[in-house]
């Protein structure tokens, strides 16, 4: 799908939607005003499941010019406008369409869509939204369809009388009309001018809704929610919402652009950074805090602070073209985390990102993009073959997660003051315009007086990312550092391993001495004197990349007579980086014996989330190890029985709401792993049976998956006969 020529530019777009709902359709006009800034004898936009009515072009003068054909491209998405004359450089022309498409089920096809939910008596009733991200305003009205195509929009929309249109911009204007004969009327909404955007980011949603508002900012939040679906359960996470906007205009340095933001909780959706207008699917907004598992919970704070500080990256500040979608995602969810981190440091929110999760229906972080990064399906951040018809691609845990975590990566090796100094030079540059990795490099610099470029451009330019390899002399005092790429393969050939990147060390080089973020390892093979009793590589897993110690090391950093103090994050990523190097090609001197015997070292006062960590490696050994002997499987699963009791919290069925987060989700990691073994078969049983007869408070929801999974392979193996 090739891009748009550069012969016009739009500058606005004055839209005009009626919606019949009922018959799923809807008619628009619109007036697109362009800048000629190449000769050109056509003008195309795109256009999509869209059959246009009619066309003219208004030149300055006002002379206007009907446009009897244009011409369809389905393949490009298209369609061209022929001219009878030349449009000149720096004139100015209007292009007014008329045209009308339909309303299709969620999920789909992008555009305008329909969803349906129930009703507080039962029915059946439908709300309506557009989903625009990546190419789907083209399906909505005729437009330039293109991230760094921004341009000013009015709007208005016309629906049934008794509902609801929300959109990116406040209400300028609302009236009641007369729709046709008999008795039926209309809803006609006006919206103000909105600044100048990118056409995906445009959005409408219209329903029956409640809502509740927030004035604590200087402008207003609401949460809506369609009629009946609980709104008053908004509150908790409307709060969250106006200190997470607080705290993004302190830390990037601009007030929140636009005169309100509304958060929309529609059934079955997922989350779109509509700009003022953001779409969430209600189990991110209407939580009650009572019912709630507190990794729901978190999961949706989480979710929230991503796609508000898209108000800002994304939004505000766009990438040109889609090659560059990582500075949208990647930074909205570095922002995220940080802001998280801030509002609840008790969470530990970046030990949350860095350490995996056994659980196969959660998020991966820090660990899905250090795992995907690692295969050859991988592909670069930036990556210069982005394209509109396959951008679902770029949708994954590289663009999001890897870019992250090199943000969080190049935020301690800068400082994370510097750092956000040049993110405000960024922002404040590009505000309602588009950027560029580069230019990202550039506000960098300036404010670091580094060469950010030259230090990054592998890591966002090329897939995989790097091992170190460590030797130590112990004659010299002295540790070698190697680098090769880290790769899932059973052999790595010689052109795979050629990248030599730039790598923050965050080496702690001395007994209780400070962590040197400045160190860098800037070719093949470096020598650094450090204090081998104590040194550290890779201090808080800061950076994106593995460490391969001696395995002596490895046994040293465990013993507690061990003179180097580890933090959670530092035992989560040796825990990670020992699983990983036993399966890499890599000739690696520690085997899965070595890892079992590591892992059997930890105590009980370990943070729950290295715990974490611990199950999920263990229960990978144990996917490997799936067709082995039933000795060896019998063997993996009590030493996994034995981690388990050992170091479980009594009691970790009872759960309170009045439980801190951590212990709320500590208890709830130790009943999933232990759920299969007899201790806790009898206490799933019990729950399940005072859940069903009624007494749902009996249940928590941390644990209420867990339980129903235990009782129904119980009952159900139990049930089946065992053949022969």
């Amino acid at each position: 799908m090739a891009r748009l020529p550069r012969s016009v530019k739009p500058s606005h777009y004055d839209l005009d939607l009626n919606l019949d709902l009922n018959g799923l359709t809807f008619q628009g006009s619109v007036a697109v005003h362009l800048d000629i800034c190449q000769q050109t004898t056509s003008i195309i936009f795109h256009a999509k499941d869209l059959e246009i009515a009619s066309t003219e072009i208004v030149h300055s003068p006002g002379e206007i010019v009907q446009i009897p054909t244009i011409r369809y491209n389905s393949d490009e998405q298209t369609i061209t406008i022929p001219l009878p004359k030349p449009l000149t450089v720096g004139s100015r022309v209007v292009v007014r369409q008329s045209f009308h498409g339909t309303i299709k089920e969620s999920g789909r096809t992008p555009g305008l869509q329909w969803t349906t939910y129930k009703n507080v008596k039962g029915k059946d009733l439908r709300a309506y939204s557009t989903s625009c991200e990546p190419i789907g305003a083209r399906c909505v009205f005729p437009c330039l369809d293109e991230p760094d195509f921004k341009a000013t929009l009015s709007s208005t929309v016309t629906v049934n009388q008794d509902l609801t249109c929300v959109s990116n911009m406040d209400i300028r204007s609302s009236e009641v009309t007369h729709s046709g004969s008999g008795s039926q009327f209309s809803k006609r909404t006006a919206f103000n001018t909105m600044p100048r955007t990118s056409t995906y980011l445009i959005c409408f949603v219209i329903g029956d809704f409640d809502f509740v508002e927030s004035k604590d900012l200087k402008f207003p939040v609401r949460v809506y929610a369609v009629r009946g679906a609980k709104i008053q359960h908004a509150s908790s996470m409307l709060k969250v919402a106006t200190q997470a906007l607080d705290h993004f205009e302190n830390i990037f340095g601009l007030e929140y652009p636009l005169p309100k933001l509304d958060l929309i909780a529609l059934p079955d959706a997922g989350a779109l950074e509509n700009w003022g207008c953001i779409v969430f699917g209600e189990r991110f907004l209407l939580l009650n805090p009572e019912t709630t598992a507190a990794k729901s919970w978190q999961m949706a704070v989480e979710t929230l602070c991503h796609e508000l500080a898209h108000q800002w990256f994304g939004n505000l500040v766009t990438m040109v073209w889609w090659d560059d979608l990582w500075l949208n995602e990647a930074f909205a969810e570095w922002a995220g985390f940080h802001v998280v981190d801030k509002m609840f440091p008790e969470w530990r929110y970046w030990l949350h990102f860095v350490a995996a999760d056994p659980d196969p229906e959660a998020m991966a972080f820090y660990q899905g993009a250090l795992d995907l990064d690692s295969t050859r399906g991988s592909h670069p951040v930036y990556n210069p073959t982005a394209s509109p018809d396959r951008m679902h691609e770029l949708f994954d845990n590289i663009t999001y997660m890897k870019g992250a975590s090199l943000l969080r990566m190049l935020s301690r090796f800068l400082g994370t003051n510097v750092f956000v100094d040049g993110i405000r030079g960024y922002l404040k540059q590009h505000a309602f315009a588009n950027a560029t990795t580069n230019d990202l490099w550039i506000s960098l610099a300036a404010s670091s007086s580094r060469d950010v470029s030259s230090i990054m451009q592998t890591w966002t330019k090329c897939a995989g990312y790097p091992v170190l390899l460590v030797s130590e002399d112990n004659t010299t005092g002295t540790i070698t550092l190697e680098q090769h790429r880290y790769l899932q393969a059973i052999k790595m050939e010689p052109e795979e391993d050629q990248n030599i990147y730039q790598v923050p060390l965050n080496l702690k080089t001395k007994t209780g001495g400070e962590v040197d973020n400045s160190a860098l390892l800037t070719s093949r093979k470096q020598i650094y004197s450090v204090d081998l009793e104590s040194y550290k590589l890779n201090v808080e897993q800061i950076g994106l990349y593995r460490v391969s110690y001696p395995l002596s090391r490895l046994q040293t950093f465990g013993k507690p007579t061990s003179n180097v103090r580890l933090l959670a994050e530092d035992w989560v990523g040796l825990i990670s980086d020992s699983h990983a190097l036993i399966s890499s090609c890599l000739e690696i001197p520690m085997t899965t014996a070595d890892l079992l015997d590591f892992l059997l070292g930890f105590s009980s006062g370990q943070h729950f989330l290295v715990w974490r960590q611990i199950f999920f490696v263990f229960a990978k050994v144990r996917q490997v190890f799936l067709f082995s002997s039933p000795q060896t499987r019998t063997a993996l699963q009590n030493l996994h029985m034995h981690l388990v009791l050992s170091h479980s919290p009594e009691e970790v069925w009872k759960i309170s709401s009045g439980d801190s987060i951590p212990v709320q989700n500590a208890k709830a990691l130790f009943y999933a792993q232990g759920a299969r073994y007899d201790h806790l078969k009898a206490v799933s049983s019990k729950l399940f049976d005072e859940f069903m007869a009624g007494k749902e408070e009996t249940l928590n929801p941390n644990i209420r998956k867990h339980v129903f999974q235990a009782v129904i392979n119980d009952r159900v193996s139990a049930s089946i006969p065992v053949q022969f």
